[in-house]
């Protein structure tokens, strides 16, 4: 055997596994990606030859680094309409998925700009980034969302909506003028009906990983924690290079081979390694084993806490503090707040009994961003509940000196505040390919064992326009469309173990960068001039002051930020069936 020499401690007596596809990592954009995969592969429509074969489902794996999914780990997250559609079009292998995940978390009814001292800027209805149905039953101006539309929310206990935003046409301004000049687009209006559970919502993000682990256990595949991987080559039967595999090796001694390998292990990846250096030259692996994602400068603070809060998604900026911020709400965990792991189901015990159980229904979720150029040498890591507890109390301290609302220092104080993350931001450059291995321009083997990347590992993010999980989830749903439709089960395969037929692997991964490269770089270079945006409404009084004015002007005139919509609109489905229309037409 003939084969690319591992930089590895791996025992070279350790069995090796062998499976048609593996996924390393386990984190949202891996798990989509192995339930988008199984409704792929095992819910299609079968051949008469494969009924009459017998053909067993294909095996998905999941190799995980973490020894469990812990509870109250990892802050909370954002989904919007583009990523929840990933997950609503997933009927077959987890039909009710999207339920879940929503009655896990909380919608954002509202979006709101404000300044640190209360001050509201601009507020507008969240229903304003859900994509349009052509198939709108009214003409009706406003939209009406089924969830309920309360502005505060304390406990059980609800107030006055936001009567500002609610008498706001759809589409703003422009909406209305669209609408009088030409009737018939009303018709490309949110339809509450159909895409109301398209709505934006916050979740915290363990109990969303949570949902989408139970998920794949029940759909039969299979997660492997504890597998830290440490090395990966091409491994050839022969030196005739014309059967090529690729092989991992974990930090536990344990080896797997694959005909894919697909890299959902973040922005540290070692499958990104693999793909920049597939021979495993010394001199370039050493370079990528030791490169450091670039510090931004920017520390991000979050945590969450039971407390009263405006129904929505706030981002409150100061020019006295340097800093700002994001508040959104979600719902507590049923479960015990105790730091319990969550594999294999929940291992927490409720007391329905409780005397705070009804109080407790929804959190307050905190993200505030302060500019530190020197990072600490600690600064990526959960803090211990007292750590948690000085560290927030300072923070709170120094906002309220500068002048912030108490509003948003009630979470910083509370006697609930949990799950509290200190994380440095770090940003590395996107690439342009994602994938090696496959066929060479003459069709023959290239002698490289076959990978691609999907979310962070392909294109790390930053976090200001909340897409980052939601362009991992589009990622999972455009590849495993590809893959079906270029690499399907290899009906000629063994019966007990499915072959994937990989002949046309170059294809799919041609459609897959034509479609994903320009769409991520995109969306999230929109994240990064939002950022800027948002920290020079804290650097400048001027230009936050020309700021408020663009930002109530935009939201007056398209009903909320334009640059929301690109991203929150997005249909991966269409976009892949369009691509292969095309593809068909020119061949």
């Amino acid at each position: 055997m003939s084969q690319t020499k591992p930089n590895s401690e791996a025992s070279d007596d350790a069995p090796t596994e062998y499976h048609p596809l593996v996924i390393v990592g386990g984190g949202i954009g891996g798990l989509v990606l192995a339930l988008c995969l199984d409704q792929v592969y095992n819910h299609r429509d079968r051949s008469d030859d494969e009924k009459s074969k017998n053909v067993t489902r294909l095996p998905i794996h999941v190799y995980e680094s973490t020894t469990a999914y812990t509870a109250n780990a990892g802050g909370a997250i954002g989904l919007y309409p583009n990523g929840l559609r990933v997950l609503r079009n997933l009927n077959e292998t987890a039909p009710n998925l999207l339920a879940r995940v929503r009655e896990a978390g909380c919608d954002y009814i509202y979006r709101r700009w404000m300044r640190h001292d209360g001050m509201e800027v601009a507020v507008a209805r969240e229903d304003e980034l859900l994509p349009p149905e052509d198939d709108r039953a009214s003409n009706k101006t406003t939209t009406t969302i089924t969830t309920t539309t309360t502005a505060t929310v304390d406990g059980n206990r609800t107030t006055k909506t936001n009567e500002t935003a609610d008498r706001r046409p759809s589409g703003g301004a422009f909406g209305k003028i669209s609408e009088l000049f030409s009737p018939s687009s009303s018709s490309s209006l949110p339809s509450s009906s159909s895409v109301a559970d398209l709505q934006s919502m916050g979740i915290r993000r363990w109990k969303y990983q949570q949902v989408l682990y139970e998920a794949c256990i029940e759909a039969g595949i299979q997660i492997h924690f504890g597998k830290r991987l440490q090395a990966v080559l091409s491994s050839n039967a022969d030196d005739s290079k014309t059967t090529t595999t690729t092989e991992l090796h974990f930090n536990d001694g344990s080896k797997v081979k694959t005909s894919l390998l697909i890299g959902a292990d973040g922005i540290n990846s070692k499958v990104r390694n693999y793909i920049l250096n597939p021979t495993g030259e010394e001199t370039t692996q050493k370079s990528l084993e030791e490169f450091m994602p670039e510090y931004t400068g920017v520390t991000c603070l979050m945590g969450c806490a039971n407390v009263p809060f405006q129904r929505g998604i706030c981002f409150p900026s100061s020019a006295t503090t340097k800093c700002h911020a994001c508040y959104y709400p979600t719902k507590v965990p049923k479960e015990d707040d105790g730091e319990e792991e969550v594999v294999g189901g929940n291992n927490n015990t409720v007391d329905d009994n409780s005397e705070n159980a009804a109080d407790d229904k929804y959190e307050m979720v905190f993200q505030i961003y302060f500019p530190t150029p020197i990072e600490r040498s600690d600064t990526w890591r959960t803090l211990t509940p007292d750590e948690a507890k000085v560290e927030c109390q300072e923070l709170a301290q120094k906002l309220r000196e500068d002048g912030w609302d108490e509003q948003f220092l009630k979470p910083l104080e509370s006697p609930s505040l949990k799950g509290v993350l200190r994380v440095g931001l770090r940003s590395r450059e996107a690439l342009d390919v994602w994938h090696v291995g496959g066929s060479g321009e003459d069709g023959s083997s290239t002698g490289v064992g076959r990978a691609v990347l999907l979310g962070d590992a392909a294109h790390p993010p930053v976090p200001y326009i909340g897409q980052g999980a939601q362009m991992a989830m589009e990622d999972a749903g455009t590849l495993s469309m590809l893959l079906g439709h270029f690499c399907p089960v290899d009906s000629d395969g063994d019966d007990q173990m499915p072959a994937i037929d990989m002949s046309k692997f170059q294809d799919a991964m041609e459609v897959y960068e034509k479609l994903r490269v320009p769409r991520t770089k995109a969306v999230l270079g929109s994240s990064v001039q939002l950022g800027k945006t948002q920290q020079k409404r804290a650097d400048s009084k001027l230009y936050n002051a020309w700021r408020e004015l663009s930002i109530k002007a935009q939201v007056w005139a398209y009903g909320t930020l334009p640059v929301m919509k690109p991203g929150a609109s997005f249909d991966y489905q269409t976009k892949v069936t369009e691509a292969l229309e095309e593809l068909g037409a020119t061949m």
